[in-house]
């Protein structure tokens, strides 16, 4: 999954812009697995996946979405959307999460089941970190899941005036060790 040319990709990204990109390395299989344990995949009709990436994630996405569901993949780094669009034809793709409820209206979906992410919340300017995540609870179905790592426990104060249900999950085998947070139950 983590292959070398994907991390020295990904560490090549960071050192131009590490605000955006946020990690020396994209996320490890242990990690991936615990952002992706809380949904139930057979349930899921369309699947939102926030900063890419090298597309650690997005594969295992692909694994384990049905052969009718959507999935929305939002990457802004130029380089890695490019080789997302190649890898990934059948998503749909997006530059910015900041648009992510109009690309969903656009494209015709009133929620999304599943929202992982994968962007520095801690990187953006407040009214950005604010506005992608009222998004995220708009852009969420009653019953699905938001899951997202984040390097700090910072964001649980944040989330929790977005969602009733917040649980956080420490993974500490990957590089840096990374909180899973597990959001259910917006409120509206």
């Amino acid at each position: 999954m983590n292959s070398f040319a994907d991390r020295r990709k990904f560490l090549l990204r960071f050192f131009r812009s590490p605000l955006r990109i946020g990690s020396v390395t994209p996320s490890s299989r242990r990690l991936v697995r615990a952002m992706l344990e809380p949904v139930s995949w057979n349930e899921v009709r369309t699947a939102v996946e926030l900063g890419a990436g090298t597309g650690v994630v997005t594969r295992e996405l692909r694994r384990r979405l049905r052969p009718d569901a959507t999935a929305f993949i939002f990457e802004n780094d130029p380089v890695l959307q490019t080789e997302l669009r190649r890898d990934y034809p059948e998503f749909q793709h997006v530059a910015e999460a900041a648009l992510m409820g109009a690309a969903m209206e656009t494209r015709g979906r009133a929620g999304a089941d599943v929202i992982l992410s994968s962007l520095p919340f801690a990187n953006f300017p407040e009214e950005v970190r604010g506005s992608i995540l009222d998004q995220v609870r708009d852009g969420l179905t009653k019953d699905g899941v938001f899951t997202a790592y984040q390097y700090t426990p910072q964001m649980k104060k944040l989330l929790g005036e977005r969602f009733r249900d917040v649980k956080i999950r420490f993974v500490p085998w990957n590089l840096p060790p990374a909180f899973i947070y597990i959001c259910r139950e917006p409120i509206r």
